[in-house]
């Protein structure tokens, strides 16, 4: 139910969504590009944008979004993994604030296709949703990373499945060291240690082959030479999730962190040198439990902290530690399985394409209020039409549910008088999904 106290209706502009082929040519826009530091906590207003997990074949199928302030035009390349072959490409423009998206198989079916878009105008965010038989998968990609991507939220106990991809979008050959640890401590991975990704490809590491029967396993993986972006895959045989990694903070805001029909836990990875004690509030639509996990992690012992038992009710949750850590949530049950990192910080303005229930069976976007005053939030539907927004209010302490159920939705715009995190989730026939939104810088 929604408690809309004012509707408003504003006519912005019309949001051009067609896709067109660019030329055959492969282009060189990432010479000298850097990933920026610090991590993902870094407002999202980057003009190249990364997504590592798109799939499209007889199967699966990958939904592009791309959402925008300004108006903005967004190019696709596609890698190909034959050498001398052209990469594919395709092209969107979006009108400002607007969103536009594309079926990856309009543009190719050869499976795993990662990719990277470049846009002329912003900020901007990017989404990837992939569909198809035994998936729903949907998250935010990037435009920024930090040194060390750690992927917490894993396991490969019976039936489960692990994958880390990583992708080298650049025109350069990358090294990479990957470690783990477990829940029986520190793993042994000296094969992977400067590994080599060649420019504009991208290696699979099976987990499920190489740590058998780990009950929690975190992943980090760090560039000795050149740059990468890495995302992760857990699959339990019904369904799986694809979530890209994350860094280090003291403070993880969890949008949504449970479903009726998926239970939720967060597991917490501490890589310092020190112990640090970790409290856990979980936030329900009507208030929140402050305090109601706390556990105590010494150096590389990573925890999973059940905070929804059953999963007959949807909860957020807030992660405070005394030391660097971090954190991603992993729902499962009748349901499927919904993987997604944490957010670090809270802002007033949020972009969050993708956010659309066509063809499935729910949609709802999440919107946190950690604060102890009401926050004043605006939200509005991106379409190919017109910009449509609708004032809510959102209690202190509590999460805030918005049913998605424009048909024409192609993403959504969250502007609030105080900082909050916005995250949203899909369930459909094959499974379900967790995402995070995308912040927008002040000013």
């Amino acid at each position: 139910m929604r408690r809309a106290l004012l509707s408003l209706a504003v006519v912005v502009g019309a949001v051009l969504a067609a896709a067109v082929p660019r030329p055959a040519a492969p282009p060189e826009p990432l010479a000298g590009l850097i990933i920026t530091e610090p991590d993902l906590s870094t407002p999202l207003d980057d003009s190249i944008w990364y997504c590592a997990w798109a799939q499209a074949g007889s199967v699966r199928d990958s939904f592009l979004a791309v959402a925008s302030l300004e108006p903005a035009g967004a190019e696709f390349t596609f890698p190909v993994t034959i050498p001398g072959e052209p990469a594919d490409t395709a092209s969107l423009m979006t009108a400002g604030p607007g969103a536009a998206g594309i079926d990856l198989s309009e543009v190719a079916r050869r499976g795993d296709s990662p990719f990277f878009v470049e846009f002329d105008g912003g900020p901007v965010a990017v989404s990837t949703t992939v569909r198809g038989e035994g998936v729903l998968a949907a998250d935010a990609c990037v435009s920024s990373g930090p040194g060390i991507w750690y992927f917490a939220g894993g396991s490969t106990i019976e039936d489960e499945t692990l994958r880390l991809r990583i992708f080298n979008p650049f025109s350069e050959t990358a090294k990479v060291t990957i470690s783990a640890v477990s829940d029986i401590g520190v793993e042994a991975l000296g094969e992977y240690r400067g590994i080599s990704i060649s420019p504009r490809k991208w290696r699979d590491i099976d987990f499920e082959q190489e740590l058998r029967q780990r009950e929690v396993l975190v992943v980090a993986v760090v560039a000795d030479e050149g740059l990468v972006v890495p995302v992760m895959r857990f699959g339990d045989g019904t369904d799986e999730d694809w979530w890209p990694g994350g860094g280090l903070s003291e403070t993880w805001e969890f949008p949504v962190g449970a479903l009726e029909g998926l239970a939720g836990e967060i597991v917490v990875s501490n890589p310092g040198p020190g112990t640090v004690d970790v409290v856990v509030d979980v936030i329900t639509e009507t208030g929140a439990r402050r305090d109601a996990i706390t556990a105590t992690l010494p150096p590389d012992e990573p925890a999973r902290l059940l905070i929804t038992g059953t999963g007959d009710e949807p909860a957020a949750a807030r992660v405070v530690a005394t030391g660097p850590v971090n954190a991603a949530l992993v729902a499962r049950g009748e349901g499927g399985v919904a993987v997604t990192s944490g957010i670090p910080e809270p802002a007033r303005t949020w972009l969050a394409p993708g956010a659309r229930t066509t063809g499935l069976e729910q949609g709802t976007l999440w919107v946190l209020n950690t604060s102890d005053e009401p926050v004043a939030v605006t939200v509005s539907v991106l379409t190919g039409g017109s910009v449509v927004g609708e004032r809510i209010v959102v209690d202190p302490g509590t999460v805030y549910r918005y049913e998605i159920d424009e048909e024409d939705a192609l993403g959504y715009l969250v502007q609030a008088a105080e900082p909050v995190t916005v995250s949203w989730s899909v369930v459909g026939p094959t499974g379900s999904a967790f995402a995070a939104g995308s912040p927008v810088p002040d000013g």
